[in-house]
């Protein structure tokens, strides 16, 4: 049963709307236990989260923490060996994918995780686009990044299935200062992410709507207008 072996992990928070049009996404998961944690401790997010997710178990820190640690706070509570990890801001067009993404981890132990995102939402060049490499793993299709980028695609934050086992291996998140330095830790040990073909889920938010001061400031989008790229954050 797959309550017994994942757990849905969601980060949240000023978002509600776009929470609320997450959960709606979301009701043909099968029922697996949830855990949210808003790390900026607005009420109207909380809401909409014990609304929408009443069997759910809300952390509430009580101070800002910062994306890494709040993640690992949250992944401490986790009582299944796998976790569903989610954000506030992904649109899913379908829920029967945690089978098959659990067929994959257990069947290989160089994924580090896998990635319910469509790949062609990720900006990339033509050239770098025909890097991107489709297998099939028994009955399932996948797709393989790594050739696109020496240091990423080892690991990300985007909605995705991975054990429990890699966050404890890893020390937890919080000793690494940004999401690349993660994968580029892992990418060194051989891991790598794949991604589940169709996809599961697309994004819903956009570059005005970030919950990181600063993240998305007009000389950052500035800078990704100059270099072609459209932000996904």
């Amino acid at each position: 049963m797959l309550e017994d072996k994942i757990t849905l992990c969601l980060t949240i928070g000023r978002r509600p709307d776009l929470l609320r049009r997450t959960f709606e996404s979301l009701q043909g998961l099968p029922q697996i236990p949830v855990l949210a944690i808003n790390d900026f401790g607005d009420e109207e997010t909380n809401a909409v989260f014990r609304e929408m997710c009443p069997h759910g178990r809300l952390i509430e820190p009580g101070r800002h923490l910062g994306h890494h640690a709040a993640v690992d706070l949250m992944y401490a509570e986790v009582k299944t060996p796998y976790i569903f990890h989610g954000e506030d801001d992904w649109g899913f067009t379908r829920t029967d994918f945690l089978e098959d993404a659990l067929t994959l981890l257990q069947s290989d132990p160089f994924i580090s995780l896998v990635c319910f995102r469509a790949t062609k939402d990720i900006p990339l060049s033509d050239v770098d686009r025909k890097l991107v490499v489709t297998e099939t793993r028994g009955n399932i299709v996948i797709e393989r990044m790594e050739a696109v980028h020496e240091q990423w695609h080892g690991f990300s934050f985007n909605p995705h299935l991975s054990e429990k086992r890699l966050w404890e291996e890893l020390g937890g998140f919080s000793q690494f200062r940004k999401e690349r330095h993660v994968s580029r830790f892992l990418r060194a040990k051989g891991r790598y992410v794949v991604f589940l073909i169709p996809e599961a889920c697309r994004h819903i938010g956009d570059d005005g709507r970030s919950t990181t001061p600063g993240r998305n400031s007009l000389f950052r989008r500035f800078k990704k207008w100059m270099r072609g790229i459209r932000s996904v954050e």
